[in-house]
């Protein structure tokens, strides 16, 4: 989608509300937010993800059977992984969902728009392919119905955001961010996969630093603020593979070879962030990652862990 559809595009709403999901953090042990990190040098994804998920309490201590559960997955464009979610790791963790007596899934999504729609963006992914394959139920954000949801007084740049009304049909939500930097926002990982769930409209506003020559409007503090009204029960994010330069679509790729899951999006995305600092490259992480501005954000707003005496890793190789 070109930049003038983007601005040609209508923004309706159905309705203005105050909905909310932000689940409490039932990942913790001693009161610390934990976070799992498993090799899959020498394992399946699937066994990888089972072991990363029981690590800190297992998939029961979020999910339940009968829970509706949207998963939020990354296609923002149709690239290969890293620059869009595998697709059998999509499977994989619908499997394991599954096998834990979580059967009422759906996957929903609306990609990045300068590869929108988002049907077109599923198709050459071979999403449809595997939803077919997995009876999993799909939702096209793209056509809405949406709602304009009023955040608190903690925004800084939003007074209300339009989010899908399919939203409020799911018990629980299950991220399953990629791993990876991006050339604007730094990186992108859990706190940044809450733009797949707004309007497409929000996209201009959000990019005016970059499209609209406004840099005291950053869009990466921008982004971070979506999560106000919306965060994930459980995330499980692929760091098989990476991309250390650009991102979002294409750059530089390592492959970690790692798994993670947690309850708590700081604290995942912080030690996301410190595995491709572990690749020095130039891009915006090299400094110290509780001073990179969108960790500062989200701190603020209270996502998540404030320190690195808040939370706890668990690994395994």
């Amino acid at each position: 989608m070109r930049w003038d559809d983007l601005l040609a595009m209508e923004r309706v709403v159905e309705e203005v509300n105050e909905w909310r999901h932000r689940p409490a953090n039932v990942y913790k042990q001693d009161g610390l937010a934990l976070v799992s990190r498993v090799s899959t040098k020498k394992q399946g994804v699937k066994q990888a993800l089972r072991e990363a998920v029981n690590l800190i309490g297992g998939v029961r201590k979020a999910l339940n059977p009968g829970d509706r559960v949207l998963l939020k997955a990354n296609f923002n464009s149709a690239d290969p992984p890293p620059a869009s979610t595998d697709p059998a790791f999509v499977a994989a963790v619908v499997e394991l969902l599954r096998e834990e007596g979580i059967t009422d899934l759906t996957l929903g999504e609306r990609s990045g728009w300068p590869w929108m729609p988002t049907a077109d963006v599923m198709e050459k992914a071979g999403v449809f392919q595997l939803a077919k394959e997995l009876d999993l139920p799909v939702i096209n954000f793209d056509p809405g119905p949406w709602m304009d949801v009023k955040l608190d007084s903690r925004a800084r740049w939003w007074e209300k955001i339009a989010y899908p009304k399919a939203l409020k049909e799911f018990d629980k939500i299950v991220y399953l961010p990629c791993l990876k930097t991006h050339y604007l926002a730094g990186f992108t990982m859990s706190l940044k996969l809450a733009v797949g769930l707004t309007h497409p409209k929000e996209m201009v506003y959000m990019h005016a630093d970059f499209r609209g020559g406004k840099p005291d409007e950053p869009m990466y503090l921008k982004m971070v603020e979506l999560n106000l009204a919306v965060g994930p029960d459980l995330i499980l994010m692929d760091g098989r593979k990476s991309f250390v330069t650009e991102g979002p679509a294409k750059g530089e790729m390592v492959e970690p070879a790692t798994v993670m899951a947690s309850g708590d999006r700081i604290a995942l995305d912080v030690e996301g962030i410190k595995v491709l600092q572990a690749y020095p490259r130039e891009n915006q992480l090299q400094r110290p990652v509780w001073e990179i501005p969108t960790i500062v954000r989200a701190v603020e707003l209270g996502l998540g862990a404030g320190t690195e005496a808040e939370y706890r890793v668990v690994a395994a190789e």
